[in-house]
């Protein structure tokens, strides 16, 4: 259903090392050519019995890639799965498809064709979605650059791994993990070479790679350089904000124009980046520089709402609160260690 959204909320990623809505379901794109029964075809599965029910079989791309969604632990309580015809852009597919069916955060496509992968991609950069694409093909990489798309190159791509690494990585608590080292069930290393790995970092993808006897994957980040989880950490926030703000909007009389007023929205605002610290999201403050950066003392997180002599006449005659704004320190992942150590006699 269509709504004026009032709630402005913008959220700036300046997080470059130094240089809800829910956020587990995946949506499955497939395409099949006519006269195929299933063209046009979307349902939400909670298991695979249901997809066969619906008419799809297992020697099916997207009964494939939600086996193995499905095989990991934790893995979604539900998938979506759409088929498109083959003739339509994949693009002009979702467009339609979100008029209807919008409350999925994940993409996964059955194709492996790079221009198909970029179309994903770039669509979900325009709606605030999640593509995780695979391909064998390392050049699929040259001159991507988006936060809303992750790539793992495999030689293996046809058996559909980023289905298995999406699939134990969604539905996890967002600020509890990090993409990086994950192993997921029915995944095996990619057989590149060192030289091949390297280029795949540096164009800013992933594969599956073994060490010790654990086949993990060897990175967690977009095409855009940011790392998965702290994209999902911003969308995280961003919709507890709308969500809580209009709970707030909707529960109370009216949200007086006064400093009582901007109390109410501060205490909503500092609800969510507190509990966004509680899940891992935010840093904790430990030393006292990093109290500095706390309003609270205990994540680091800053608030500030004007009070209401700070805020335009003019906005004050709209009913708008304008110059609201706050901070927060991320709490990251470790993905690399140096260390150095010394053996005397």
């Amino acid at each position: 259903m269509a709504y004026i959204n009032d709630l402005d909320i913008q959220i700036t990623l300046a997080t470059k090392p130094l240089t809800v809505q829910g956020f587990s379901k995946i949506l499955i794109l497939g395409n099949r050519t006519s006269p195929n029964t299933l063209i046009g075809h979307y349902g939400e599965y909670a298991d695979l019995a249901g997809m066969i029910t619906a008419g799809f079989v297992s020697t099916d791309p997207e009964y494939k890639m939600a086996a193995l969604i499905f095989a990991q632990s934790p893995c979604p309580s539900e998938i979506a799965v759409h088929i498109h015809d083959a003739a339509t852009d994949i693009d002009d597919a979702l467009d339609t498809l979100v008029l209807t069916h919008n409350d999925w955060y994940g993409l996964l496509i059955t194709s492996r064709d790079a221009d198909d992968l970029h179309t994903a991609g770039t669509w979900a950069l325009g709606h605030e979605k999640l593509f995780i694409g695979c391909t064998a093909s390392p050049t699929a990489l040259t001159d991507r650059n988006n936060i809303r798309e992750a790539y793992v190159i495999h030689d293996k791509a046809t058996d559909y791994p980023e289905a298995a690494w999406a699939g134990l990585c969604f539905p996890q608590s967002i600020g509890s993990i990090t993409w990086k080292w994950k192993s997921p069930t029915g995944v095996v290393a990619s057989s590149f070479t060192l030289t091949q790995l390297n280029a795949i970092r540096d164009g800013k993808g992933q594969t599956f790679s073994e060490r010790s006897g654990i086949v993990y994957s060897d990175e967690g980040i977009t095409t855009g350089g940011e790392y998965i989880d702290v994209i999902m950490s911003r969308d995280y926030i961003k919709a507890r904000l709308g969500e809580a703000l209009f709970a707030l909007q909707t529960r109370v009389g009216k949200i007086p124009f006064d400093d009582y007023g901007g109390a109410m929205l501060e205490a909503t605002i500092r609800d969510v980046l507190r509990q966004a610290g509680k899940q891992g999201i935010i840093a904790k403050a430990v030393s006292e520089a990093d109290k500095k950066l706390s309003d609270e003392g205990e994540y680091m997180y800053q608030v500030y709402v004007p009070p209401r002599s700070e805020v335009p006449a003019n906005d004050r005659a709209e009913r708008k609160w304008t110059g609201i704004t706050f901070s927060f320190a991320l709490a990251g992942a470790v993905h690399k260690t140096q260390i150095s150590g010394t053996i005397t006699i």
